[in-house]
């Protein structure tokens, strides 16, 4: 029986293997949560890292993170709704580094509320920075390096919102469920290029979608929701982060268009939310009720 040392090599080394060696890789949305974990992992595996985010203090701290861990780390601020500032980016990466190998597709917001009253400015906010920003960075992206160089990898960070519904945050179910589209069409489109393109759909994951804060808002909801995941609890940043790498790396060389769910088996099991109800009755009890 042939033995597989690769994985207790890599647990033995603490990740000594660099799969991303003098890579160019680029994470926006990386000022926390799965982002940053995502850049320092990156980092740590050879990848002269660029991040990305909305501010220049939360960018500084996130680099200082990262160089502190040994990274080799860039720093940018800009809106990935915004295609001029997207270009801009684009052109500050190729400029310090002439080409982009990765490109991780991680910035999004969630917008909650009754779908029935969402403003249209709130629906569009969160659909223009979840969707369109995926779309500006994949398309500027693959046209200026990956397209030209015939190679390159792309991940875009969708959510299980992205199959299945959730209660009261249409914006960001649809959004996220466009993700999870535009990565087929690209897949489709660009593999011609050797260029792959899959989506990472994370569950219920702290410090990235979940909070201490969120918890001390509705206990009972995280309890509840927690006790619908199979494994029992929800996910660690870094265990998305490793997906990510997977995705990236060589070893998924002939993966492209994968809608890969890392959420604790939630999916197989269900979307981990009760539907709502708001005191609406249904036919169920109505017919009940007239028995």
């Amino acid at each position: 029986m042939k033995l597989d040392l690769l994985p207790w090599v890599r647990r033995i080394f603490n990740g000594g293997i660099v799969r991303f060696k003098d890579q160019i890789v680029v994470v926006t949305g990386a000022a926390g949560g799965l982002g940053l974990a995502t850049a320092k992992q990156f980092a740590h595996e050879g990848a002269q890292v660029v991040i990305t985010d909305l501010t220049e203090e939360s960018v500084s701290t996130a680099v200082r993170e990262i160089e502190n861990d040994g990274g080799s780390v860039l720093g940018l601020t800009g809106d990935v709704s915004d295609p001029q500032q997207v270009a801009d980016n684009v052109d500050a990466i190729l400029a310090a580094f002439g080409r982009i190998d990765v490109l991780v597709n991680n910035a999004g917001i969630i917008g909650r509320g009754p779908t029935e009253t969402l403003p249209i400015a709130a629906w569009q906010k969160v659909m223009t920075v979840n969707l369109d920003g995926a779309f500006f960075w994949a398309q500027t992206v693959a046209s200026r390096s990956m397209i030209p160089r015939r190679a390159g990898t792309i991940v875009n960070v969708a959510s299980i919102a992205g199959l299945v519904g959730f209660p009261h945050a249409a914006s960001y179910v649809a959004s996220k469920h466009g993700v999870v589209g535009l990565t087929k069409a690209l897949a489709v489109d660009w593999g011609q290029y050797n260029i792959r393109v899959n989506a990472l759909c994370p569950g219920m994951t702290w410090g990235s979608n979940l909070s201490q804060a969120d918890v001390a808002k509705n206990p009972r909801h995280f309890i509840d929701r927690e006790l619908r995941i199979p494994l029992g609890h929800a996910g660690q940043p870094d265990e998305q982060a490793s997906a990510v790498l997977y995705l990236a790396s060589g070893e998924a060389s002939y993966v492209n268009g994968l809608i890969m769910n890392v959420d604790g088996g939630q999916i197989a099991l269900s979307s981990g939310h009760n539907a709502p109800r708001d005191g609406a009755v249904t036919n169920d009890a109505k017919q009940k009720g007239q028995q």
